[in-house]
Order: structure tokens, then sequence, then C-alpha cells
């Protein structure tokens, strides 16, 4: 959870500040870090001194101070005259008020003499609530905090700090949760909702970790309702809590005019209490819950018949006409699932998923049922939630089994179960229908795009013979028929084609087609292509050396994969994030030199994400030193007799495997596992493949000259397309040479190395030609000077709030940039700083000052 870093340097670092504010919406966690900096300075042997402010005790001076001393009041026998009886008075039934200054200087006293016998922490939750007399000690006393022996933690809620607080106090803004933690604590909750239900709690909870648990306890038992926030809106007016009920109903982008001509009136005072409450902000055309139990009060604590009402007078008014007239139905209504439908296909795939189901739930006849749920079965397909998919082809199958068995509902249910891992199950359901189509392409794309996945053999060949083309033509040929095929979508078109593109090692392709449908995706809200398409679109990033780019697109999929239960998704982008930190240098003895954890899928059926795991494993052993360890990993790739573990990926790496063979002397059963790769690669393959198989020939084939697979390897142009394949020969072929007393030679190769390294940002592999360098014979070079102010004024501040540990979407949000755009600037910075990543730009600003 977001801020216990801060509060463990509050505890141990002695130049951190000794006060801390953190601020946040109600519910953000920050009760719960105040508990956990309790706890751990009680482990520590500190005295906690802790206070919560109460709204009813907010008039009556110096309660706040009054709770959070009174455990220590005896203590005041060790002060002097004048600041015991100033305390005493703090405490006194009858005495008059001490003075604010007098009585913050014998606290101050007080906890000096505390601190002598051990540290001291002040722990005071809700700082916006406390008495002012209370605030004005407090602010007094953090002013003066500067040794380690005593500290103190504030909380408030809200965006800014509350009024007359040191204005240097070091505050710490507890942002909402990303998309993958909301997911994580969700999912962990007795009960949690799935499918539709789990995305729309997600929707609303927008983050707050409260609002997560307490939507997912009321989706249990719904009515449920925290007793406080229940009794925040109960307050309220009569006409307040009727604008809020009509509020709670609206869609997000309702505008405010007319939820106005909803209630009938024009006077915005209706508002006043609820934003005095701090219940909700009415801006900007829009009135918005500061959280999402807030609203759920609003709605549930009214009866029925208003909500039908409310939800009538805002359709009257309302382009969004179709939605509230369904949340008013409570039976079958043929004119409101019409309208429904037709309102689907204006909508993004969420949208129209959410709407097609309820207008099969309105539909009276059967027919127009059926097709509304296949309707609604295709855009959750799109959309990309495997759970919602199953949920509606049961209830699919309850209305008509027979529909159950069309190509439509099949593509959707075969699609979800690869998602969750399920190759087989979802191979032999796609493969069972197609002598029952008459046009099959549809159904043979997504067949092979299993068959990719798995990487079974029997698949390719089973979609061959469906095909009429031989098992190593079928992907090329499905990708014509794709682009072809009428009606067929610009998105599809650009996957079918990258997705060829990447098994043909036209790299620069692959990621631009990739990227053009990722764009045209998101905007529609259509994940689920999306996330077929992450893996490959992250495995050419990486070939090419843009990892930045990469880097923002794991952590983005990672998020989806986690919202969505993308079950193998996350365990290939887990791998592929480990690969990366492997190239980079990151790697450490804590590292898993296995990847990722399989045990949540069968990596029998699903070869494609065992091979990247394996890959991933075998890289972080040889940045770790260890040769053999990456020699089992990058071995088992392949089976006894050479045959790849998966037909596109294993071969991809006969290089690495070269490379640890090379080093643990294994060289000749390297050697038996590269003819296997040559003699499947046939008389053409690709100018990559023909590299990679130069590279292992130079380093593991005895019958072959090594300089002239190196040279092969390094001298053809279009390797530069892959530098850090590239880069890796060269360094190869540098030691070669070196240790044949060729050290002029070696030294050109190695600089290059060193460039591409650097820029590339593969720190252990500049490390590398570095050594090579000096063992070679040159000195070590000079720093170069700090690249940091050649960067624009903006990458500058998008490298600060990197340093600190901000993610994409943190940094996105403070400069009202996108992520994306966040991640592709730190990718063309990167290079110019000599790093490969966020955790090394913290010494660069220490060299910046």
């Amino acid at each position: 959870m977001g801020g216990e870093a801060d509060v463990d340097r509050l505890l141990t670092d002695a130049d951190a500040p000794r006060s801390l504010l953190v601020i946040g919406e109600p519910g953000s966690g920050k009760t719960r870090l105040l508990r956990i900096a309790a706890r751990r300075a009680t482990a520590q042997g500190a005295r906690v001194l802790a206070a919560r402010a109460c709204p009813s005790e907010a008039r009556e001076s110096y309660a706040c101070l009054h709770q959070l001393l009174l455990p220590v009041r005896d203590e005041c026998e060790a002060l002097a005259e004048d600041e015991r009886r100033v305390f005493q008075g703090l405490f006194a039934a009858c005495a008059a008020p001490p003075r604010d200054r007098d009585l913050a200087t014998a606290v101050l006293a007080l906890l000096a003499h505390l601190a002598r016998s051990g540290p001291v922490l002040l722990a005071v939750d809700d700082l916006q609530d406390c008495d002012r007399a209370s605030a004005a000690v407090l602010a007094f006393v953090a002013r003066r905090l500067t040794g380690r022996a005593v500290t103190a933690l504030f909380t408030a809620c809200g965006d800014t700090p509350p009024p007359g607080l040191p204005a240097d106090i070091a505050v710490r803004s507890l942002r909402p949760l990303s998309p993958k933690a909301a997911a994580r604590l969700v999912d962990a909750q007795p009960g949690a909702p799935t499918g539709r239900a789990r995305l729309e709690l997600l929707r609303r909870a927008a983050g707050n970790p409260l609002a997560v648990i307490e939507l997912s306890r009321a989706a249990d038992r719904p009515g449920r309702i925290p007793r406080a926030v229940a009794a925040s809106v109960d307050a309220l007016p009569e006409d307040t809590r009727r604008a809020l009920l009509y509020a709670a109903l609206t869609e997000p982008q309702e505008e405010l005019a007319v939820l106005m001509a909803a209630l009938g009136t024009d006077d915005l005072r209706v508002w006043a209490p609820a934003e005095a409450a701090g219940l909700v902000t009415v801006a900007d055309g829009r009135v918005v819950f500061r959280n999402a139990l807030t609203r759920l009060a609003a709605l549930q604590r009214q009866p029925a018949k208003l909500r039908q009402q409310a939800c009538r007078d805002l359709a009257a008014r309302s382009v969004h006409r179709a939605g509230y007239l369904a949340t008013a139905a409570v039976g079958p209504d043929e004119s409101v699932a019409a309208a429904l439908e037709e309102a689907a296909d204006r909508a993004d795939r969420f949208t129209a998923a959410r709407a097609l189901e309820r207008a099969a739930q309105l539909s009276p006849r059967a027919v127009d049922r059926v097709r509304r749920l296949t309707a609604a079965l295709t855009a959750a397909s799109d959309l990309g939630d495997p759970e919602w998919v199953r949920e509606l082809y049961a209830a699919l199958a309850e209305a008509c089994p027979g529909a159950a068995g069309s190509g439509a509902a099949v593509r959707a249910l075969s699609g979800a179960l690869s998602l969750q891992s399920y190759q087989r199950e979802a191979f032999d359901l796609v493969m069972g229908v197609v002598p029952l189509t008459d046009d099959p392409s549809m159904l043979l794309g997504l067949a092979a795009a299993v068959a990719r996945q798995s990487g079974l053999p029997e698949h390719w060949r089973e979609v061959g013979r469906a095909a009429g083309v031989h098992a190593d033509d079928v992907l090329a040929s499905l990708t014509a028929r794709a682009s072809a095929a009428p009606g067929s979508s610009r998105p599809v078109q650009l996957l079918a084609a990258a997705s060829l593109a990447h098994r043909t090692d036209e790299s620069d392709r692959c990621a631009e087609q990739y990227r053009q449908a990722g764009e045209l995706l998101r905007a529609e809200g259509a994940l689920g292509p999306l996330a077929w398409a992450l893996p490959d679109q992250v495995d050419a990033l990486l070939g090419l050396g843009r990892w930045a780019e990469a880097e923002s697109l794991i952590e983005e999929g990672l998020d989806h994969a986690a919202v969505h239960r993308w079950t193998r998704v996350e365990l290939d982008l887990q791998a592929l994030r480990t690969t990366l930190r492997a190239l980079r240098g990151e790697s450490d003895p804590g590292t898993a030199v296995a990847g990722p954890d399989g045990r949540s899928v069968s990596l029998h059926e699903n070869r494609a994400t065992h091979a990247r795991m394996l890959r991933a494993g075998g890289l972080t052993a040889l940045a770790l030193g260890d040769a053999e360890g990456a020699f089992r990993q990058l071995r088992t790739l392949f089976a006894d007799d050479g045959e790849p573990l998966d037909p596109f990926l294993s071969p991809r790496c006969v290089a690495e495997l070269a490379v640890a063979a090379h080093r643990t002397g294994r060289q000749r059963e390297a050697a038996h596992v590269l003819a296997r790769v040559r003699h499947r690669q046939g008389d053409r393959p690709t100018t990559r493949m023909t590299l990679l198989m130069h590279h292992a020939a130079a380093l593991v084939d005895e019958d072959a000259d090594p300089e002239h697979h190196f040279q092969l390897a390094v001298v053809n142009s279009e390797a530069a397309h892959w530098p850090l394949e590239r880069a890796l020969a060269r360094l190869d072929l540098a030691r070669w040479l070196r240790r044949r007393r060729r050290p002029l030679e070696a030294r050109a190769q190695l600089t290059v190395v060193l460039e591409t390294a650097v820029r590339l940002g593969a720190r252990q592999l500049a490390e590398s030609a570095r050594g090579e360098l000096r063992a070679s014979g040159v000195a070590e070079a000079p720093a170069a000077e700090h690249p940091l102010a050649e960067l624009t004024a903006q990458q500058r501040q998008i490298v600060r709030l990197a340093a600190k540990g901000l993610s994409n979407r943190e940094i996105g949000e403070q400069l009202f940039l996108s992520p994306r755009t966040v991640g592709s600037h730190l990718y063309n910075v990167y290079p110019k700083l000599g790093v490969s990543s966020r955790h090394q730009l913290r010494d660069l600003l220490v060299c910046e000052k």
C-alpha cells in the first residue's frame, strides 16, 4: 500500500523530516497507515501517543490534545513548575484553559522529557476535524521537531493540507489503488463478485480501498452500508437527499443541467448541505460523489418507488433514456429492450455488453432474447473479460441450447478459455464447429491463434488440414483470408498482419502495426484482441531495443490482466518483465531463476508461455553469472532430440543457449540443437534467424570457422534491427579476437558494443564491454558531462518524478499526460542519460544538484 515507505523513513531515517502529513480521500488507507506506523514504532521500542480528532468535539478547546496526552499526564511532574502548572490545567475540569503559547511550550518540554527514555511517536488521525486550539499547539510542536527522538505523523481527508500546519511540512498524498491492486483487493474479499458485477464494482470504487472492500460486502449482502456513511446521508435535508438520489442514478457523463431539469428546479442551493458535508462536489457542469460508498448510500437509503420515479424523470430529460428506463423496469418490456439494443451500437464495449445483457433480460420473445444475448456475448468477448463471457454463454445455453453452438458464441467462449489458459478445451471447441460453418475463416483464424499459444504440433497439423494448406503455411494463408474477408475491420487486418510480421521477423513492421491496432482498440474499449497481441508486441519491442516502450506496455498489460483475469497473458507478461530486467542487468540473487510462477496454468498446453518463462529464467541466470543454471533453463526449450518446445519462440533462443553452452563446456550438446534448428528453418530462414544461427555456430560448431560465422552475424546491415543481439555477437567476436592477440580489431568491436549498451540501458553488457576494453589495453574513458541539461523541461520533470518512484500513470496525472506519452518520453531519455530504468535515476538527480 502506498505510503509505507514514507512511514519507514520517518521512523528510521535520521535525515528524513520529523513530521509527515498523509492526505487522501476517505477510505484511501490513511488510518491503516497510521496503525502500521504505530505497530512498527512500538516494535522498535518507541512510545506511541495517538489521538483521533472528532467533528463533534471540534468546538471544544484542546479536546484532541487532551486525548493525545492523557496517557502521559503523570509525567508532567518532571517539568518545571510553570510548565507543570500549565500542563495540569489541560486536564483540570474547572481551571481556565491555558494560553496556546504557554501550553505549546509545556507540551514541547514534556516530549523532550519523554524522549530521554526512548523514541516517541505522535499519531493524530483526521486532523481536519481537530479543534482549533489543539491544531495550533500541534503545529507549534511540529515546527520544532528536529532530532530523531520525537516524530509526528498526521492524517487528514482531502487533497490539500488543513490550514495552520507548517508550510514546509512533508506531505504524502495517498493516490487511488492501481487497477491491478484494486482487482487483487476485490479478489481477496470473501464472496467477491465475478464477471460484470466485478467490473462494475471496480469502476465504481475508482481505486478507493475502503470502497472496494465495502462494495464487495454490499454485493455479497445487498443493502449493507457502513453506519457512518449511511448516517452522513440521513442527516441531510429531505430535498438534498432526493437530489443525491437522482445524482446517484445518473450516468457518469450526464450534465448538471439534465439532472436539475429532472429534479424540477434550477436552484443549486439544494446541493449546499451535501457539499458542506464533503459528500459531493458540484463543478464544471457535473455532480461528482467524493466516494462510491456515499453514492451507494444515497441510492439505497431511498425506497424503491422513489428510485423508479427518479429514473423515469431522468429518462424524460436525458439522451441516455434507454438506460434509465431499463433501471426503472420491473418486467419484460420490448420497447425498452429495443432502445437499449439501439444504444449499444453507439457505446464502448463494456457499456454495450451491459446494455445488451439487460435488453435480453427485458425481451418478451425468446428469439429476441437469444439475439441480444449473442450480441452481448460478442461485446463482452471484445471487451476481454473471460468470466463475463462464460456467464453470458451459460445464459445463452439455457435460453437456447442450439444458439450456444453458433460461430459467434463459440468464438467468444473459445477466446475466453484461451485467455484463461485452457488451450486444449478452446481448440477442441472451435474446431468442432468448423465443419458446420459455410465460411470457417474466422474460426480457423482463432484456432491458429490458440495453436500459437499451445505450441502443440497436433494443433498446427489439424488447422492446416482444415485450411487445406501445409501446417507451416497456416498463418500466411489465414492472414490473407482475414485481410480480404468482407467487413473485416481495420484493427483485425492490422492484428493479422502484425502477427504474420512477428512470425517472419519483420520486427519494425510488426511493432508499427501492433501500435496502430492498439490505438484503435483502446479507443473502442476492445481489450480482448489487445490481450492476444500484447506478448508478441512486447517481444518485438524487446528485440528492437525499445525497452522503455516495452516496459510501459508490460505494466499496462499487467493491470488489464489483473482486472480481467487473463491468467496466461499475465504469466507471459511477468516472464517478459523478468526478461527485460535481465537484459538491463537488473537481476539480483533474490530473483527467481525459474522465472514467474507457472503453477496456476498447465504449461504443457501453454508452450508459448512456458518458453517465455524458460528464457526469462535462463537470461536471469546468465545475468547472475550462473552459466550452469542458464544452460539448464535454455536447454529445456528443446527436447532431447533437439525438437523445439515452441516452434517459434524456442529457435529464437539458440544463440543464448550457445552462449551458456560455451561457458559450461556443453558445446557439443548445443551444436546438436543448432543442427535441428537449422533443419527446421529450411532453405529460407528469416534474416534474424540466419544471424542468430551464425552467432550460435561461431560458439559451438566444432566443424565451422568461428571468425567466418562471427562476421556473418555482425556485418549484415539488417542486423541493426536487433541491436542487442548484434551487440552480443560483437562482444563474443571481440573476446575471440582478443584471445587470438588481435586487440586492435577487438577494440573496434567493443567500442560499438559499449555505445549500443549505453544507448539501450544494458548495464551488464556495458560493464562487460568496459572490462574487455581494459583487458585489450584501453584506459578507462573519462566520465562524460552529465546529460540531464540536454533534456527538455518536460522531460526533466518526468525524470524527477520517475526518480521518486512514481509510476507512468501517476506521472501522467500530475503532468496531464497519458501513461503511454510518459513511457515514450522515458524511452527517449534513457539512452541520453546512460541508464536502463527509473531505478537508476535517483543518482542522476544527486549529480545534478
